[in-house]
C-alpha cells in the first residue's frame, strides 16, 4: 500500500512537470502564468512606468500639415506629467521654432523663414512678431503637449481598444545605441527596450499612423526635471503677447485729416474690427479677442502730446467693432500761424491670452512644478 502511493506521487509529479516544464508554476519569465509573457502583458507592465514618469524627454520626426516640400520636422520636445511642455520644432535646413505647451495650448515662437518652411508664407512677417497659439489641425492632428504626456502615452500604450489578436511583435531595430523589440497595435507601434526594470520594459521609440510621427523616448533624471521646471517658468513669459492667427484685426480711418485740424489739437478716430477666420462652428469663433491699441501722433513732423485714452486694450467678439479716438495736442503756435501739419496712425494687435488668462497659466505652472518635483524619481531601463 505505502509502495503503491509513493508510486502515485511520482507519477503525478511528472506530469505535472511534463505540462507545466521547469518552473512551469511562474511563466516563461518566472511570473505567476504565461499571460505575464505576452505582448498585452509586456505593454501593460510598460505602461504603468511611464505612467507617473515627472516628465519624458522626445526626440524625433513628424508630419506637419503644409509644411512646404512634404518634409517631416525635427522634435525635440520635453513633457511633463501635468502636460506642460518645452522645446524645438525644425524643418529640415531652417531655423528653429520655440515650443511652449501649458493647459492644453501649444504657442510657436521664431523667425520668418521658420514659419515659411510651415507652409506660412503669407503670414509669416506678421507671426514672426509674436509668439502663435497653435490650434489642434493647424499643424499638429491633437495638441502635442496633451498627447505626449506621460499619463495619456500610458494610455496609448496600453492599447485597450486593440483586440489581444491584433498585437503582434516584430523583430528587435535599432534605436540609438541598443535595440528594442517592436510590439504593433493597429496603426501604433511601441518598441520596448530589452532591458528590464522589476519586469517591465521601458518603451524606447513609439511611431503612429503608419511612421508619419517616430519619437525616441528617454526617462529623465531628477536633475533634469528640476532643470525643466526652472526652465519652464523662465520660458512661460514669452507667450504674453501671444496672438492666435486665427484672428484678423482691421482699422479703417474715419476721417482723412490731411492736416486739416485746429492749430494746437487734431482729433483722430479710426474703426476696429476683429474678424474670425475659422470655422463659424468652432467654439471660440464667438469667444471675445483681446485687442492692443496705440496711437502716435505728430505735428510738423515732431510728436505730440497725446490723451491717456490713446492707448489700451479692449475685448471685441468676431463680427463685432469699436470706433476709437484720440487727441494729440501740439505747442502753442506763433502770431500769424493757424494751422499745423498733424499726422496719425493706430497701431493695433490681437493677443491670444487675456492678462487674467496669462496670470492663471503662470499659477497654474508653480503648481505643475510642485506635482511633478512630488512624483517619485523615474525608472532607468537602461
Amino acid at each position: 500500500m505505502l509502495l503503491a502511493l509513493l508510486l502515485l506521487l511520482v507519477v503525478g509529479g511528472l506530469l505535472l512537470w511534463f505540462f507545466n516544464g521547469p518552473g512551469g508554476d511562474h511563466g516563461a519569465n518566472g511570473s505567476d502564468d504565461d499571460s505575464d509573457s505576452s505582448p498585452r502583458a509586456d505593454l501593460t507592465r510598460a505602461a504603468a512606468l511611464l505612467r507617473d514618469a515627472p516628465a519624458l524627454h522626445y526626440t524625433g520626426t513628424m508630419g506637419i500639415t503644409g509644411a512646404s516640400g512634404g518634409e517631416d520636422a525635427r522634435v525635440d520636445l520635453i513633457v511633463s506629467n501635468p502636460a506642460d511642455a518645452l522645446g524645438t520644432l525644425r524643418m529640415p535646413s531652417s531655423p528653429a521654432l520655440n515650443y511652449v505647451g501649458i493647459d492644453g495650448s501649444s504657442f510657436l515662437r521664431g523667425k520668418t523663414e521658420a514659419w515659411r518652411s510651415l507652409g506660412m508664407a503669407e503670414k509669416s512677417k506678421v507671426l514672426a512678431k509674436h509668439p502663435s497659439l497653435v490650434q489642434p489641425g493647424m499643424f499638429f492632428s491633437q495638441d502635442l503637449a496633451t498627447a505626449l504626456a506621460p499619463p495619456e502615452l500610458a494610455k496609448t500604450v496600453l492599447a485597450k481598444d486593440v483586440p489581444d489578436e491584433k498585437i503582434t511583435v516584430g523583430e528587435p531595430v535599432t534605436a540609438g545605441d541598443h535595440t528594442c523589440t517592436p510590439i504593433h497595435a493597429d496603426d501604433t507601434t511601441i518598441c520596448l527596450s530589452d532591458e528590464r526594470v522589476d519586469g517591465a520594459r521601458f518603451v524606447d521609440r513609439i511611431s503612429f499612423s503608419g511612421g508619419t510621427v517616430v519619437l525616441d523616448i528617454k526617462a529623465m533624471s531628477r536633475q533634469e526635471v528640476e532643470r525643466f521646471s526652472t526652465d519652464f517658468r523662465s520660458e512661460l513669459p514669452q507667450i504674453r503677447d501671444s496672438v492666435d492667427p486665427r484672428i484678423k484685426v482691421t482699422t479703417q480711418i474715419l476721417r482723412d485729416y490731411k492736416g486739416e485740424c485746429a492749430p494746437t489739437a487734431c482729433v483722430f478716430t479710426a474703426r476696429v474690427t476683429v474678424t474670425y477666420l475659422g470655422s463659424t462652428s468652432d467654439p471660440d469663433a464667438s469667444k471675445a479677442v483681446p485687442v492692443t491699441y496705440s496711437w502716435a501722433i505728430d505735428r510738423d513732423g515732431t510728436p505730440v502730446e497725446l490723451d491717456p485714452d490713446c492707448s489700451g486694450a479692449l475685448l471685441l467678439k468676431p463680427g463685432d467693432s469699436q470706433d476709437l479716438s484720440c487727441t494729440g495736442t501740439g505747442p502753442s503756435v506763433g502770431p500769424g500761424a493757424s494751422r499745423g501739419q498733424y499726422h496719425g496712425k493706430i497701431i493695433i494687435s490681437d493677443r491670444a491670452l487675456t492678462a487674467k488668462e496669462y496670470e492663471d497659466l503662470v499659477r497654474l505652472a508653480a503648481d505643475n512644478s510642485e506635482k511633478i518635483a512630488g512624483l517619485p524619481d523615474p525608472p532607468t531601463p537602461r
